[in-house]
């Protein structure tokens, strides 16, 4: 087999310095405010850095544990209260600290299982703590010295975002396993000094009655969980009113279940998330997301707010240094770094180049797709661009609740750099757009939420006279790349497809996939003993006889959320019935690519296909045929 690079290849540089930018995680001040600790990513591997104001030092070089989700993160790492030393998971999810003087790192948790969320009681002398080691998702308390580990609640409900107020109550946030703390969550307490002590390896459990419902509503999702410093109140984000809005309740109150708490900060259209108290407890610093955008919004006590930023960038995790905010910014042309949001100003050193000038700024468009409005971030093409000149490319985001923004994004900006327009329509199931759209497409997998995706095209193709929406294609990973099958399979509206380690099979993958994938399969698509027929109709491998345009198939062999062996069914089934296809694998890969060389492997292969079949040539004697090392490369 031979490969020839059909596309215009002095595009690859770009697509290799976006994929290897060092990109932040998020960031936590330090408490005499001259510090700041944050993750950042580099060339694959998340680790936590320092800044000092004017040294820029690694703390730890075998990696942590951290994700930007995108809204209403987590805490992954607390400072303790001394200031002497941070508290992090390890790559394996081990509960660590490192001293910042020194860099000598302590593991508190050698247990087998993974701790998921931590943070630092008020004198420091403990970490409330998620934890796998008792049952999944448990919570509990480990001496900051790591002599103990104590459960507080090991039952059968999922605990998440712990927090630990002034007197010593641990709360956190609680779902039953089956909603995931997507569809409903509560928010809880454990009262310190009462019978919930239990020393693990010998002592007694902490019983469910140990834990304290503060709010809980049918239906109703609680997160980011934030007690108000020298305060009995809590500040935490829930969604009973359709959009995510920040309240404020007693946490002490003898009573609180079922009582409705303080609205204190809801913008209309928006989802409000992320509160992080001031110092003082005076003000809440917030996320605002709407339009594909995420601002930041200081609010008082009384609801009364101010606008921070207000631009084409997507900000999380706020965080206060000495009456500024910080925030982790990103933007179509920059990769996420630590912003002094107050100031308008970066906050830690950064070596990325200017991106800008070679990538088209984004934009939104609107469009009609069933009873309701789709909105997409589209890379448009060139102002000087003849009409009909330029092909449309369709990036179906994952999850499939997830959502694309204005954020940096190397894939798409790559592919509009070739001259594509690439839109990237948040189609029904999407976050950011209110509780109603987030539930759309639950147990209609390729329903209505496919219907958005395919009409993408048209929308590129109305909004722009320069697009030849005949021209089409269409990308994705994970929940993308199922979309990508489904939508070739179902309709005639592309020319070519890249579907990246997607699900082809739901009934086969509850057999392979990680607890969360079956969990989740659970909350979307209904109990396979009674909803078996939910998971067969959204089997986009039950459409494969109907694919008629040419398929790439990528996946790494290292997947544990969907596993490679996905991709192996769908080309089996490609390969039985006569279709033209590709498959790829890439060792060493987990979900998602990270290893700058096999990104830019994957995704010029990506451009090779569309400038193939959609007949973009760049006519500069740049194709060339070379030979592949690829022995277990299919295709018909």
């Amino acid at each position: 087999m031979y490969r020839r690079d059909l596309r215009d290849t002095r595009a690859d540089d770009l697509l290799a310095a976006m994929a290897s930018a060092d990109a932040v995680v998020q960031a936590a001040p330090g408490p005499d405010g001259d510090r700041i600790a944050y993750a950042k990513t580099r060339e694959g591997q998340t680790d936590l850095w320092l800044w000092d104001g004017g040294t820029d030092t690694r703390l730890t070089s075998e990696g942590i544990t951290a994700q930007r989700y995108g809204r209403g993160d987590p805490a992954w790492f607390d400072w303790h209260p001394d200031g002497d030393e941070v508290a992090f998971l390890s790559a394996e999810g081990s509960l660590s600290t490192v001293d910042v003087a020194t860099g000598r790192v302590e593991t508190l948790t050698g247990y087998d299982e993974p701790d998921l969320g931590l943070a630092y009681g008020p004198d420091g002398d403990e970490l409330a703590v998620v934890t796998d080691h008792f049952s999944r998702a448990s919570l509990a308390l480990v001496a900051a010295d790591g002599s103990r580990v104590e459960s507080l609640a090991d039952d059968e409900y999922l605990y998440g975002d712990p927090a630990v107020a002034d007197d010593g109550t641990v709360y956190a946030a609680r779902a039953e396993h089956r909603h995931l703390f997507d569809y409903e969550a509560d928010l809880v307490a454990v009262d310190r000094g009462g019978d919930a002590a239990g020393a693990a390896g010998g002592g007694t459990d902490a019983g469910a009655d140990a834990v304290r419902e503060v709010f809980a509503a049918e239906g109703v999702r609680v997160q980011n969980v934030r007690p108000r410093p020298d305060s009995t109140e809590v500040a935490f984000v829930h969604d009973g009113s359709g959009f995510d809005a920040v309240y404020v309740v007693d946490g002490a109150a003898a009573d609180t279940a079922g009582a409705d708490p303080e609205e204190l900060y809801a913008v209309a259209g928006a989802e409000v998330a992320d509160p992080a108290w001031s110092p003082s407890g005076k003000t809440l610093a917030v996320t605002v997301t709407r339009e594909a955008r995420a601002d930041v919004h200081v609010v008082d006590r009384d609801g009364f707010a101010d606008e921070l930023t207000d631009d084409d960038a997507f900000h999380t995790a706020p965080r206060w240094r000495d009456g500024d905010v910080l925030a982790v910014r990103d933007t179509p042309h920059d990769p996420p770094a630590v912003w002094n949001v107050s100031a308008g100003e970066r906050a830690t050193p950064g070596a990325s180049p200017d991106f800008g000038a070679r990538i088209p700024d984004p934009e939104t468009v609107a469009y009609e797709s069933g009873d309701g409005e789709i909105q997409a971030v589209v890379y448009p093409p060139a102002d000087d661009a003849d009409d009909g000149s330029v092909p449309v490319l369709v990036k179906a985001h994952g999850g499939p609740t997830s959502f694309d923004r204005f954020r940096f994004d190397h894939r798409a900006a790559y592919l509009a750099a070739l001259g594509y327009c690439v839109i990237l329509p948040n189609y029904r199931g999407s976050d950011g757009y209110g509780r109603a759209f987030r539930m759309a497409n639950d147990r209609d997998w390729g329903g209505g939420d496919l219907d958005d995706v395919v009409r993408a095209a048209d929308a590129a193709a109305a909004a722009y006279d320069a697009v030849d929406g005949d021209r089409a294609g269409i990308y994705g990973g994970s929940g993308g790349g199922l979309m990508t099958v489904n939508a070739l399979g179902n309709s005639d509206r592309f020319r070519a497809g890249a579907a990246f380690y997607g699900v082809y099979d739901y009934e086969t993958f509850l057999d392979d996939t990680d607890d969360v994938g079956w969990q989740l399969m659970k909350r979307e698509l209904g109990d396979v003993a009674t909803d078996l027929e939910n998971y067969r109709e959204a089997s986009p491998i039950r459409h494969v006889e109907d694919i008629e345009a040419p398929l790439l198939v990528l996946h790494g062999e290292d997947d544990a959320r969907v596993p490679i062996s996905q991709s192996e069914q769908l080309c089996d089934e490609l390969e039985r019935h006569g279709k033209r296809f590709e498959f790829r694998r890439y060792e060493g890969e987990p979900h998602g690519f990270g290893d700058r060389e096999n990104v830019v492997d994957a995704y010029t292969r990506v451009a090779d296909l569309f400038a193939k079949y959609l007949r973009v040539d760049p006519d500069d004697g740049s194709s060339r045929p070379h030979p592949t090392d690829e022995p277990d490369r299919t295709s018909n």
